[in-house]
């Protein structure tokens, strides 16, 4: 069976889009999904199984809570080969939670992805997106909102320190 990791975009956001952990594991489970794990309230999971996954939360985020948002998933094989191919190493050992990865929906344009890359700070490979944030998140015109909208792409975005806990936890199913 195949450990995989759902990084779903757009729960819990402040009084938006409530998605309690307890309740989407309970869910997954009646769906077919047993044991699946979640981190932290953004909307991590990780679960073991051969069934295609990403259609089954996005039905259960559909009819349980009312939320239609797209859900990136990735095996924990590709976890493993994201975190290999950090384009900011040194980002990722001194400031984790300024270096980020927006895990998009689909592949990029090659011409849309190679203008991105202009900026210093941002790398695409596959279907992720690497950003070095440096100095600060908030307020910095380079973010995820931006890459999607210059790639045409849904994606979400998660901190280097959670990517990694992630990679821990999918170890462990």
């Amino acid at each position: 069976m195949t450990v995989w990791v759902a990084l779903l975009r757009a729960v819990n956001l402040g009084a938006r889009n409530k998605v309690p952990m307890a309740t989407l594991r309970a869910e997954l489970e009646a769906a077919g999904l047993p044991g699946a794990k979640t981190h932290l309230q953004s909307g991590n999971v990780m679960v073991r199984s051969d069934l295609d996954v990403g259609p089954l939360i996005h039905q259960v985020l559909r009819t349980r809570f009312e939320l239609n948002e797209p859900v990136m998933v990735r095996s924990q094989a590709r976890l493993a080969e994201i975190i290999e191919a950090n384009p900011f190493p040194a980002a990722a050992t001194s400031r984790p939670t300024f270096l980020r990865v927006v895990f998009l929906a689909d592949h990029p344009p090659a011409a849309r992805a190679k203008a991105l890359e202009e900026h210093d700070d941002i790398r695409v490979q596959d279907r992720e997106v690497y950003i070095d944030y440096r100095d600060r998140v908030h307020g910095n015109p380079l973010n995820a909102a931006m890459v999607s909208r210059r790639l045409g792409l849904h994606g979400t975005e998660r901190n280097w320190a959670t990517i990694t806990k992630l990679a821990e936890i999918a170890a462990l199913l």
